[in-house]
């Protein structure tokens, strides 16, 4: 009889061997199908080549960058004073469908404590300290594009300290342009928002996810002064009109679009980096720094704490063994597939002009490609503890990008239909019975709902104010209906039931919502 060690050894080799097969075989099978579906995307004229997706520099001409630069010298960074600690708020909602009008308040109080105040003479007096900041970002937007000039080719380790000081430029700017209105001069408040607005047009070509996020959030800085200026008497036709050109000039689906492809081509750029490496799940996931090989280990030193130290090394070897040479084929896949799904999406909501089908198609298509659900993998599920989820877990946060873009969108929408519905007014004397009215002496169409591609709605109300909506995410029109969705505490505009754009509050009405605050 053979002894108990040597049947031990064979039943190993033999498990080994049967391991070795079927990861070769998986091997094989999971490079030909990225091989394939590259080929298929090529095939479709996609772009998967990284020079292919980066955009061509600017002509310095026309290149708004090193005035930029001068307006960011002139801020003092990090940020101080008022427009760090308390900027004046602009359409702070105070009820649903109600927002106060920041700029025609006594005081400047801070959103997050109450008894933090300041005067309006206060951020007058900063807002002269940036003066020269605010003149370079006036002669920079009349410049037709802004080019960082970034080195894409760093990839993660390209530093983006330009984003945090873009937004706070448009801080800056909304600022300047509610102090204007809170001495009543429409005038430089309409420059200061008309500013604003052009550099995020400018800067719509830098094809990365984060920095379409930051255009994202400064539209949103002029959405809310935009509103402050439409309930000002100080702001004539001319001023509306040319604010009203500027918001219709500027693309956030088109350049999200762009940043998706950006992110295909850079996903599975960081998986082929990855299998270069020694340690793929340390660089991942940084389990060195939580106790891995090299760090020193956690536990007391003795023999069974240096087994369980060597059990783990081993384990994170075997798994980085096997992503390398199998299942980081398996990641790639799923992060061009579902790119792929989401570039697809945007390309839908161009065509169609709504969001509604598009994400619809979208959910259904990430659904079967399994995104959103845990792998089958047993070995890996029980070995790849660090890098199972990088396929999916790349494409799950650009899935909520595009919910953003439609939130943007829609505000952009009917901002720009409010501006339109001040013009009427202000030239007729009343507000018009309905959007056509205003088509095409003021705007070449009835505006349609990003939601569902429908004209937005609207009425005039019996107290002479108006109701404008979309009719949000829920994909329902509730009636014009501004209070919050279920679980929702924010009194957001833009998570309501409907999409409201908000009505000026009443005296009681932001003095209740300051003695209750939500």
């Amino acid at each position: 009889m053979k002894k108990w060690w040597i049947k031990i050894l064979v039943a190993l080799a033999t498990v080994s061997l049967v391991i070795f097969f079927l990861v070769a075989t998986s091997s094989v099978h999971s490079r030909n199908a990225v091989d394939r579906y590259k080929d298929q995307l090529r095939a479709a004229g996609e772009k998967l080549d990284f020079n292919d997706v980066i955009p061509p520099r600017v002509d310095p001409d026309k290149n708004a960058l090193d005035l930029i630069r001068q307006a960011f010298a002139a801020m003092p960074y990090p940020a101080a004073g008022i427009l760090l600690s308390n900027p004046p708020l602009a359409m702070k909602m105070v009820a649903p469908g109600k927002a106060m009008v920041g700029s025609q308040q006594s005081e400047i109080i801070s959103d997050s404590n109450p008894a933090c105040t300041n005067s309006w003479d206060d951020l007058n007096q900063e807002l002269e300290m940036r003066g020269p900041a605010i003149d370079f970002l006036r002669q920079a937007s009349e410049r037709s594009k802004l080019d960082f000039e970034l080195d894409y080719n760093q990839g993660a380790y390209l530093l983006l300290p330009h984003l945090s000081r873009m937004k706070q430029a448009a801080i800056l700017l909304s600022s300047a342009s509610l102090a204007d209105l809170h001495r009543g001069d429409g005038a430089s408040a309409a420059t200061n928002l008309h500013t604003l607005l052009l550099i995020v047009n400018q800067d719509q070509d830098e094809p990365l996810l984060i920095s379409q996020l930051v255009r994202i959030a400064m539209a949103q800085i002029a959405v809310n002064a935009q509103w402050e200026l439409l309930q000002s008497t100080n702001v004539g036709d001319p001023q509306l009109a040319m604010l009203q050109r500027d918001w219709t000039n500027i693309q956030f689906a088109q350049p999200l679009e762009k940043s998706l492809m950006m992110e295909r081509v850079w996903g599975t750029r960081t998986i082929e980096q990855l299998r270069t490496s020694n340690s793929p799940s340390s660089i991942y996931s940084g389990w060195m720094s939580m106790g891995g090989p090299g760090s020193g280990g956690t536990g007391s030193g003795d023999w069974l704490d240096m087994l369980k130290d060597m059990g783990q090394a081993m384990k994170h070897k075997t798994a980085d063994a096997l992503w390398r040479v199998s299942w980081s084929y398996d990641d790639e896949l799923k992060i061009l597939q579902g790119d792929q799904v989401l570039v697809e999406t945007m390309r839908q909501v161009h065509t169609n002009g709504y969001f509604k089908a598009a994400l619809a198609d979208r959910d259904r298509k990430l659904a079967a490609l399994g995104i959103d659900r845990p792998g089958t993998n047993w070995l890996r599920n029980h070995l790849d503890e660090d890098l199972e989820t990088l396929g999916s877990g790349s494409v799950q946060p650009l899935v909520r990008s595009i919910e953003r873009v439609l939130n943007t969108e829609a505000a952009h929408t009917i901002a720009t239909t409010a501006i339109a519905l001040k013009r009427y007014q202000l030239r007729h004397g009343t507000l018009p019975g309905d959007l056509s009215a205003l088509v095409p002496e003021f705007l070449p169409e009835v505006p349609r709902d990003p939601v569902d591609g429908h004209p937005l709605r609207y009425q005039v109300l019996p107290n002479g104010n108006f109701l404008l909506y979309s009719i949000g995410s829920d994909n329902i029109d509730n009636g014009g209906d501004g209070n919050t969705q279920a679980g929702s505490k924010s009194l957001q505009w833009l998570r309501g039931r409907d999409w409201v754009w908000p009505q000026p509050a009443t005296a009681r009405e932001v003095q209740n919502f300051r003695n209750l605050p939500p």
